[in-house]
């Protein structure tokens, strides 16, 4: 015969409590991590620090991601699904073509923006020449970038069937002229700001910049 807590076992929520709970672990040591790898990169990152900071023990934290290497890359991983996720849901084939080249650009722009510390992380992997990427993760940065170059390519090929975009473009340089263009803006804020004498990071300079590189984007496949 069961009693309360047998029947509670059976129908599952106890497994379903567990469930929760070690998914607001995993999100909590995500956070702290990629706190602590945006601030130090991989090699000055410490357990102890990213364990302190999600209110756990290490020991919580290997029984999760294994060690510092796959914790990085899950991590960095995470970032990069956040690309998809966080795209806002869009009818490209119903915009002008100008519209959805504008309207990804902006995509683009407000991700660099949402995310610094995954923007800092990826900057540390370039620095070690890649050396965390495991063939597992650069198949999942794939799939994460596949989407927006595909947009790209749809747009683009409806601008130039149209003659409104220039023939001969490639849409994965245009994926890298896009994202170089958005990153750099914060990634040299600072400088740039000094460079200047005025304060980029604020928001009607953050939207003046936006603006101004869709506009660059978009005059750069005029025909």
């Amino acid at each position: 015969m069961f009693n309360g807590r047998n029947r509670n076992r059976a129908n599952g929520r106890p497994r379903q409590r567990e469930y929760d709970k070690s998914s607001r672990t995993r999100a909590a040591i995500l956070d702290a991590a990629m706190d602590e790898f945006a601030r130090h990169g991989f090699g000055g990152a410490r357990i102890d620090s990213i364990a302190k900071a999600a209110n756990l023990n290490n020991h919580a934290l290997y029984y999760h991601f294994g060690d510092k290497e796959q914790l990085f890359k899950a991590v960095l991983e995470h970032g990069y699904k956040s690309l998809r996720a966080n795209l806002a849901p869009r009818d490209l084939a119903a915009m002008e073509p100008e519209a959805g080249m504008a309207r990804i650009v902006e995509d683009v722009f407000e991700f660099v923006q949402r995310m610094p510390k995954h923007m800092a992380i990826a900057r540390d992997v370039n620095r070690n020449r890649g050396a965390h990427l495991t063939p597992a993760l650069r198949r999942n940065i794939r799939v994460a970038a596949r989407t927006l170059v595909e947009d790209i390519t749809f747009v683009l090929r409806r601008g130039q069937a149209t003659r409104r975009f220039a023939a001969g473009i490639d849409a994965e340089h245009l994926y890298f002229s896009i994202f170089g263009l958005c990153s750099f803006y914060f990634t040299n804020t600072y400088t740039l700001s000094a460079a200047v004498g005025r304060d980029l990071s604020r928001p009607d300079a953050v939207r003046k910049r936006k603006a101004e590189i869709v506009r660059l984007i978009l005059a750069s496949l005029r025909p």
